[in-house]
């Protein structure tokens, strides 16, 4: 993907100020589990934006969390994030769009997108796809015509990578690729010149010490929006396209790895999300690439017990890789693993509980039907 860009991985500039994570070898030798006919149990993924919960607290126009001298209004915008958290999205469209006509009496421009801003992302949430595609739309123009934001800002970025999904769920794949493409090299020219300023302003590492930990997010925000852009492409390219586009995919993800244990490190919480994520992209393709998905899980089977953060995913990712392994003929291993996943589910949630049992029972008879017990 990178060649086709006409550059070199950022990482390769990158590797002169501070360490980076070996490249993940790519794969193309898939075995294909074809006697076995496609199991329909639903795979446990993390969030719809798995790298965005990296980012900092800052909303999409680069200012901290919502705050007005207008006390209703606030209040009416904190008890949408509420509702919207909670999933009562029509209570929070309601609230979101009180404080949209109170705001607007006020004569905010910069509040009134903040609103828009939140209301589009209850409809994307709620999957109302053309509510959220008119309203990021209507981001989008504010953010040029009002705020004085270009193409390359984070602002412009965040927007165009939801309206790329809102166009790959309603079937216009070519419109959500150009989108995906868009961001990923825009947002790369913008890392190469931050970090070419970082270079030049601040030396190479400073008494051994990491530049995340010096500058900390003034520095990682842009590494962390280019992961996002690279995630959000792998997943589409997996999702949508055809197996003659998961070698782009594969470096798309790799390099997102890389991203994240700049940031983070090799052992934290965002990575055992992000592997789960494109795992269980993977093992729900139309594809047979389980060997693939098994690969990248299995770079957090063991790594995530050791994440005091992931406690609550651990049953939902041990189930995914039971998943991969059970469709690469590793059926003993799989049903290890999935009488893990209810073990470790014993203090969880119902829902969580009701799952796992849920999916032990159906891998049970398939390993049955196998001819294993």
């Amino acid at each position: 993907m990178f060649k086709r860009l006409g550059s070199r991985s950022i990482w390769t500039s990158f590797r002169s100020s501070c360490s980076s994570s070996s490249t993940l070898p790519i794969s193309k030798n898939f075995f294909e589990w074809k006697e076995q006919k496609r199991n329909s149990r639903w795979r446990w993924t993390g969030p719809l934006l798995g790298f965005s919960v990296i980012t900092t607290v800052k909303d999409v126009f680069g200012y901290k969390p919502f705050s007005t001298d207008h006390q209703e209004i606030e209040q009416k915008v904190k008890e949408g994030w509420l509702a919207r958290k909670a999933r009562r999205y029509s209570e929070a469209v309601k609230l979101f769009k009180e404080a949209l006509e109170m705001t607007t009496a006020e004569n905010n421009p910069l509040f009134i997108s903040r609103i828009y801003n939140e209301l589009a992302n209850t409809y994307y949430q709620m999957g109302e796809l053309d509510e959220a595609e008119e309203l990021f739309r209507i981001i989008i123009h504010r953010l040029l015509e009002l705020h004085g934001k270009h193409e390359s800002d984070a602002a412009f970025i965040e927007v165009s990578l939801k309206l790329s999904d809102i166009f790959a769920q309603k079937g216009d794949l070519d419109a959500a690729e150009a989108g995906y493409h868009h961001c990923v090299t825009r947002q790369m020219k913008v890392l190469e010149e931050h970090l070419r300023k970082y270079l030049v302003s601040h030396g190479a590492k400073v008494s051994g010490e990491h530049p995340v930990e010096i500058h900390g997010e003034i520095y990682t925000d842009p590494l962390a929006l280019f992961g996002m852009c690279l995630e959000q492409y792998a997943l589409f390219l997996v999702k949508y396209r055809d197996s003659s586009r998961l070698e782009e995919s594969q470096e798309c993800f790799n390099e997102t790895l890389k991203v994240s244990n700049q940031i983070f490190g090799s052992t934290s919480f965002h990575l055992a999300n992000l592997l789960n994520n494109y795992g269980a992209a993977l093992i729900s393709s139309h594809q047979y690439v389980y060997e693939l998905a098994k690969k990248y899980l299995s770079l957090g089977i063991d790594k995530i017990l050791q994440i005091s953060e992931c406690v609550s995913m651990i049953p939902g990712y041990y189930c995914n890789f039971a998943e991969a392994l059970f469709h690469c003929g590793q059926v003993d291993e799989a049903l290890d693993y999935a009488r893990r996943a209810v073990k470790l589910a014993e203090h969880s949630d119902e829902k969580t509980q009701r799952y796992v049992h849920n999916f032990l029972h159906d891998i049970e008879i398939d390993a049955k039907k196998a001819g294993k017990k």
